[in-house]
């Protein structure tokens, strides 16, 4: 029984991760895009960031429907849209995401598409906590369930050698630096003549 329990919560976790993002949004340039945010009063995390590890080039903006605005108590959500990307593929316009704010100031909580089909649509959703350290820089955390089997349990006292792997890699080096609009920042200390 356990084991067909197992084997149907597999096929269920599957069928969900291969979710697919929305078809991409037409002409989406980045002319457009800064015209949009230069209309309107931003909030701190939006903008066009551009990520660290391979040049990539978003807009973060509320997620607004075209036909409505959203209603005054509505939780404020972000979508994240591609701009530019290296992969040839994935076209400019192609939702990436969705983020909303956590009650912790400067982080959000993001579900992110991490696959591409080879054509125009993201797949495979993933959770990911966001950290806006600065105003100019925003980190990345996957969330993630590690499984860990020790097989020398199963075993009698015969062997119990057991072999683990720890990272120490830094867990939020990776992420996006702010390429509009630039934040206005003074010195840290002030400057005495």
């Amino acid at each position: 029984m356990r084991y067909l329990l197992t084997i149907l919560l597999t096929g269920l976790l599957t069928a969900v991760t291969y979710a697919a993002s929305p078809l991409p949004i037409r002409d989406y340039d980045r002319d457009a895009v800064k015209a949009r945010l230069d209309a309107t009063p931003l909030h701190t995390v939006e903008g066009i960031w551009q990520f660290t590890t391979d040049g990539a080039t978003i807009v973060i903006e509320r997620d607004v429907d075209s036909d409505s605005r959203p209603a005054l108590d509505a939780p404020t959500r972000y979508r994240m849209v591609i701009i530019q990307s290296p992969s040839r593929s994935v076209l400019p316009g192609t939702v990436m995401g969705y983020m909303a704010p956590t009650a912790k100031r400067g982080s959000y909580s993001a579900t992110i598409f991490t696959d591409s089909d080879g054509g125009s649509r993201l797949l495979k959703p993933k959770k990911f906590t966001l950290t806006l350290t600065d105003d100019s820089r925003l980190s990345f955390h996957k969330h993630g369930m590690k499984i860990k089997i020790r097989f020398w349990r199963m075993l009698p006292y015969i062997s119990r050698l057991g072999i683990s792997t720890r990272e120490d890699n830094p867990r939020d080096l990776d992420g996006c630096i702010r390429i509009y609009p630039m934040p206005v920042t003074g010195p840290v200390e002030p400057i005495y003549l």
